[in-house]
Parts: structure tokens; C-alpha cells; sequence
């Protein structure tokens, strides 16, 4: 999990439907995983989606040493075929409880280097720091890294520099 997860909360009308979809979903036997997944988390995408909440040592370095956040991914701790397979692959379908907050627990990232990424899992990436609230938050697929964002890594860099 990451250091500081913040997951989103839907209201009750998006949970609603969310839990609608899912249990369609849930039954249709004739779809695959893959289909499933990607159908709900589009049902379930928002501003909200793959919230930055934690980014590593490597991914620090990089928009420190580039000043840009171009070339950095949103990973999931939790791969996201890995959470559709907790969702779709099992014998009784999710509470609408259950639902939500295991797929939105699992629905935040971390902001990793192209190279973290590229590997399976997440046990080979660098140190996780979290992220607070209102920082890498601007782009949709790609993150930028507006003057706040990269004034706040370099506060992070030079606090882990005067702990070493």
C-alpha cells in the first residue's frame, strides 16, 4: 500500500451505479477479464482517477534533475489485472461495500520512472514519499510538474539530505 493512500469516495448515486455495472459485469460469462475490467474502471473513471499519492526516489531524482515530470508513469501497487481478477474472478460477486473500497483502495498510484515501471510488481521500486494533497495533480494520462510541484520535490530532496 502506498504510504499515505487516499482513496476516493463516490457518493451514494455514482456508488449506485458503479455497483449496477459491476454486478451486470459480474454475470456476464461470456466476457472476458479484460473486458470486464476495462469496462468498469471507464464506468468508474473521474478526476479522481489514479490519484498520485506516493512517487519514488528515482522519480524524485528525475523531475529534480529535468525539471519536468515528461517520461515519469502512473503505477499501481496493486496491478490493475490483479484487481480485476479480485473483482470478477470468484465465486459470489463483491457487497457494493466491498466493491467500492477495495477497487478505489487500489485505484490510487504511485508516480515511478519509465524503467520502475517496466517490470512487474512494485518490489524493485526505488523508496516511496508521500505525496500530499494538491501536488502532481495536473494532466490526465501524464503528470506535469508545475513551479509548486517542483519546489515541493526539491523541499523533499534537500529534507532527505539533512537526515543522511
Amino acid at each position: 500500500m502506498h504510504p499515505q493512500n487516499r482513496p476516493h469516495r463516490v457518493d451514494q448515486t455514482t456508488g449506485d451505479f458503479l455497483f449496477q455495472i459491476y454486478t451486470l459485469l459480474f454475470e456476464a460469462k461470456h466476457l472476458s477479464l479484460r473486458t470486464k475490467q476495462r469496462t468498469f474502471e471507464t464506468a468508474a473513471d473521474s478526476n479522481n482517477t489514479w490519484r498520485v499519492v506516493s512517487i519514488s526516489q528515482d522519480a524524485l531524482d528525475h523531475i529534480n534533475n529535468e525539471k519536468t515530470a515528461k517520461g515519469l508513469r502512473r503505477a499501481h501497487i496493486l496491478s490493475r489485472s490483479d484487481r480485476a481478477k479480485y473483482l470478477f474472478g470468484r465465486e459470489e460477486p463483491l457487497s457494493k461495500n466491498k466493491l467500492l473500497e477495495y477497487f478505489f483502495e487500489h485505484d490510487t498510484v504511485a508516480l515511478v520512472t519509465a524503467t520502475e515501471n517496466g517490470k512487474p510488481g512494485s518490489g524493485h521500486w526505488t523508496r516511496l514519499y508521500a505525496v500530499p494533497e494538491g501536488i502532481l495533480t495536473t494532466g490526465s494520462f501524464s503528470i506535469y510538474a508545475r513551479k509548486l510541484d517542483i519546489k515541493w520535490v526539491m523541499g523533499v530532496l534537500g529534507g532527505i539530505g539533512a537526515k543522511a
